[in-house]
């Protein structure tokens, strides 16, 4: 699989308990999962397509993914420490909503633009890194308020 094809499904895995958290009706345990996917996300395309892209033309466009990562990082951050205390899923409909609202402006811009030309400079060594590669403990986006 592509990269930029394994990073859309990681975006639909997200959306999903993202989208009922919204609707307050999500499961704490299976939106910690999809944040913990999404910091990994995060990560992944932070440290290993960024770089390359940006140095390929694109900056601009990496530029404006690293600035809504960074709109999302609150969100996840407190969306995630409400899930680790057992926050009724009711109560996380408002961060949920506004999680929500970033990551559908957010995703197709990407998936239009940044995966497309990852895909052209993908090689084994990234794909390899793409499906190893996790985020250090304690690391942050780039942008991160």
């Amino acid at each position: 699989m592509l990269a930029g094809e394994r990073l859309k499904q990681q975006h639909r895995d997200i959306d999903v308990e993202v989208e009922a958290a919204a609707r307050g009706q999500g499961d704490a345990t299976r939106l910690a999962a999809a944040l913990r996917i999404l910091r990994r996300h995060l990560y992944l395309e932070e440290h290993l397509l960024f770089p390359p892209l940006a140095n390929s033309g694109l900056a601009m466009p990496v530029f404006v993914m690293k600035r809504d990562h960074g709109q999302m990082w609150p969100l996840l951050e407190k969306l995630m420490a409400a899930c680790m205390v057992g926050v009724a899923a009711g109560a996380l409909e408002g961060d949920g909503r506004d999680l929500l609202q970033i990551l559908q402006m957010h995703n197709p811009k990407e998936e239009a633009v940044i995966y497309p030309a990852a895909d052209q400079l993908a090689d084994a060594s990234l794909q390899d890194a793409l499906e190893k590669a996790e985020p250090p403990e304690g690391w942050r986006c780039e942008m991160a308020r």
